[in-house]
């Protein structure tokens, strides 16, 4: 088995440089950066307060507000498997998930919501 050469690893450097100076620059170019517990939070503040009813409200805003509560909740899980002091934020927009996929009612998970912004 060969070794790489000296010019391969420098470009190889070169290129990995290149790449984590891409990514640095993200919020400069407007791109949205953090870290999982602040990007689930970031969608649990967008959230609104009362949960919309997908017939009164129109289905949109349903579509929504049930895709960011999906989102937070899976950024929560991933917080939480590198650091345990997520794990009551994971758990409560879990619950907050699990209350609409029972009673598709969104009104349901507001109080999960509610304690989520503790969290946060």
């Amino acid at each position: 088995m060969r070794r790489p050469t000296k010019a391969v690893a420098a470009a190889g450097l070169l290129l990995a440089l290149t790449a984590l100076t891409a990514c640095q620059s993200g919020a400069a170019s407007g791109k949205v950066r953090g870290t999982d517990a602040e990007l689930a939070c970031a969608a649990v503040d967008l959230l609104p307060a009362t949960m919309p009813d997908s017939k009164a409200d129109g289905e949109q805003a349903f579509d929504i507000a049930t895709a960011r509560l999906a989102g937070a909740e899976e950024l929560a899980r991933a917080a939480a498997r590198a650091d345990a002091k997520y794990q009551p934020l994971a758990d409560t927009l879990r619950e907050a998930q699990q209350m609409i996929s029972v009673t598709f009612d969104a009104h349901q998970a507001e109080p999960a919501v509610k304690k989520a912004r503790t969290y946060c």
